[in-house]
């Protein structure tokens, strides 16, 4: 038998039926929430006192039964969907993954919202926050696994380009739709993938390297131009990069060992991340995938979508619809 609830209104300022936001007897929500569907995003703005929101599945005890809640944009089922947010107010703390963080106005956060996960607001409070298709990141999973967490403001990278962008969508949602909406969820999928392959870049030292792995560096360096100058060239393989650059082949290809991948498996990967790029390009008359495989060097387009399907997990024409809105990846609640 499910416990007893009470409910409490969020706010849609859209034509889509009022949600509701569910509480288990004896719990409150003290604050305001407005949510949002907008393209392929969820926009959920929250604010409030100091106090402790957690995820519906969250095991995760707390001290003060009173001032624990469901996040309002947990509404519905949470797999396959991504929490991407920022606070402009307050501090706060997150638990996810077994790991607790502090997290700052203008940090980024980012939850897997199928799994246990806690927001401990330490402050009054204003957290923005998108709710995002997996799918429409078209990351593998490895991939979006290193997302998980508060990346700080601080620095330079991808973070000081999605925290105000991630501001920019919530105060757009009221007033933009169509084509504006899924651009800019596409610029945020786009960024976030970016973040990944910051943080999943190989180490490098910048100082004291020896001189023979300076002209390592050095060549892997003119090998990935020269790949990334040549991916449309069906005869691009590591005998003719090697003939490029003078070296053997056997040299070209214990440089990308170093490099944590294979010379073929790199280019393969390069001509995949270019086609969905394509694809998932936005303002741009509609394409052929066929057309697209084509262009970057794949010479079947059964085998290109068999590629596509095993590392992003859809196939290419569904990633193209999915980022043109010729579809509505998430069902309304």
């Amino acid at each position: 038998m499910s416990p007893a609830s009470t409910t409490v209104p969020v706010a849609d300022r859209r034509s889509h039926p009022r949600e509701e936001l569910h509480l288990p007897t004896g719990l409150s929500f003290s604050g305001r929430s407005t949510s949002h569907r907008w393209g392929a995003l969820r926009v959920t703005t929250t604010e409030g006192a100091p106090q402790r929101l957690v995820g519906p599945s969250s095991v995760l005890s707390t001290s003060r039964p009173a001032s624990r809640t469901t996040l309002p944009y947990e509404a519905g089922d949470a797999h396959d969907i991504i929490g991407v947010g920022i606070h402009t107010a307050g501090t706060a703390r997150i638990t996810t993954h077994g790991r607790t963080l502090p997290c700052a106005p203008g940090d980024v956060l980012v939850l897997d919202m199928a799994a246990p996960f806690a927001v401990t607001e330490l402050d009054d409070f204003r957290l923005h926050l998108l709710r995002i298709p997996r799918d429409f990141l078209g990351l593998p999973a490895a991939r979006t696994d290193v997302l998980w967490g508060v990346h700080p403001r601080t620095g330079e990278g991808v973070v000081p380009l999605l925290a105000p962008l991630l501001k920019t969508v919530a105060d757009l949602v009221t007033t933009s739709r169509g084509s504006v909406a899924y651009g800019l969820a596409g610029t945020v999928a786009d960024l976030l993938g970016a973040l990944s392959s910051e943080l999943t870049a190989p180490a490098r030292t910048g100082t004291g390297e020896t001189d023979q792995n300076a002209a390592r560096l050095d060549m892997a360096h003119r090998v990935r131009v020269f790949v990334n100058q040549n991916l449309g060239d069906r005869s691009l393989r590591p005998e003719t990069i090697a003939a490029h650059h003078h070296v053997s082949v056997r040299y070209v290809h214990k440089v990308f060992v170093h490099e944590g991948t294979t010379l073929s498996r790199w280019i393969q990967r390069r001509r995949l991340e270019e086609c969905r790029r394509e694809l998932g390009r936005t303002g741009v008359p509609s394409v052929s995938v066929s057309a697209v495989a084509k262009r970057w060097g794949f010479t079947s387009s059964a085998h290109f979508s068999r590629q596509f399907r095993a590392v992003y997990g859809i196939s290419p024409s569904h990633w193209h619809r999915l980022r043109h809105g010729d579809h509505d990846p998430t069902p309304a609640r």
